[in-house]
């Protein structure tokens, strides 16, 4: 009992996260920040910017943003550019505040969620240029494997639309494999926190024996379980079955009830990123909206940690 009633706590705690990090590469701003100050709005969290400043042997030298032959200049010109993000952030009344750090950036956006113990991370999935997409581009594989807190992914097809900013319809696929009633708790959370209409969805592979008519009757009904009476909510969630191949059933099932959000179920015994085909790569490249990749076993947070006392006395 306790263990259920803490993974629910925690679930709700996630869904509304009161430290955010949003890793930029200081050109991505413009479609990252409504997302940022959406999210904080939404649970008051305060934000912290968070730059890594690469070696210069690591840099093109065509990348020709700044020169690299003067690094005290280099740290000026970012701290004087996060501090610029910042004030738009802070003039919607958003708290926020900006660390910049030299090293690699997967191993410094790592450092700083455990240092403000972020329940959320915000990042683009590379940038519009050349040192851009070498800083955000190349890593971000590695930051989805190895953050243990929800990933907000805004990929490039998901950049014109500010909209999405703000969830109306989410989108979860549901696997049906190992912990995915935590994942789909965490998707209707979500929903509930952003008071947002929930599809469920669940995809059969049509060449094999899934796709029998026992197993698409099973299938609706597990999904129906996971969100009992799910139809009469308000916001209502939607349960749908369908076969084909998974990646374009999320797809086109995510235009056709014009999803904002994507909520990808990560299981840990698996890296969320691993090969550049796999599913949750071709669903972020391809998405007209963003993703959010959450973890089976995210991390303790903070607040889950402070709250354990009174969940005992609960159980």
């Amino acid at each position: 009992m306790q263990t259920r009633i803490e993974s629910r706590f925690e679930n709700r705690i996630l869904a509304a996260p009161d430290q955010i990090v949003m890793a930029t590469d200081l050109t991505d701003a413009d479609f990252l920040l409504p997302h940022v100050i959406a999210q904080a709005k939404a649970s008051n969290a305060h934000v912290t910017l968070v730059h890594a400043i690469l070696p210069a042997n690591l840099l093109p030298t065509e990348a020709g943003m700044i020169d690299y032959a003067d690094q005290e200049k280099i740290d000026d010109d970012v701290q004087r550019t996060l501090l610029g993000i910042a004030a738009k952030i802070q003039s919607c009344g958003v708290s926020c505040d900006v660390i910049a750090e030299h090293g690699f950036p997967a191993d410094v956006v790592q450092e700083v969620i455990k240092i403000t113990r972020a329940d959320r991370l915000i990042m683009g999935t590379h940038g519009r240029k050349k040192l851009a997409q070498m800083v955000l581009g190349s890593v971000a594989d590695e930051i989805l494997r190895n953050v243990n807190i929800p990933v907000l992914a805004v990929g490039p097809r998901a950049r014109q639309n500010p909209d999405h900013a703000t969830p109306r319809r989410i989108l979860h696929p549901v696997s049906l494999r190992g912990d995915y009633r935590r994942t789909a708790q965490f998707a209707m959370d979500l929903a509930q926190a952003n008071r947002a209409e929930l599809t469920l969805l669940h995809v059969l592979d049509p060449d094999s024996e899934e796709a029998s008519e026992r197993t698409l009757a099973w299938a609706k009904t597990e999904l129906s379980a996971l969100a009992p009476n799910g139809a009469d909510l308000v916001p209502p969630i939607h349960t749908l079955v369908v076969c084909g191949g998974r990646v374009e059933e999320i797809l086109h099932t995510a235009f056709n009830i014009q999803a904002d959000w994507i909520v990808l179920g990560v299981d840990t015994a698996f890296p969320f990123w691993p090969f550049r085909d796999s599913t949750a790569y071709k669903v972020l490249s391809a998405a007209g909206c963003p993703v959010l990749g959450f973890r089976h076993e995210p991390r303790e947070t903070h607040r889950t940690k402070a709250r354990k006392e009174e969940l005992v006395v609960l159980a």
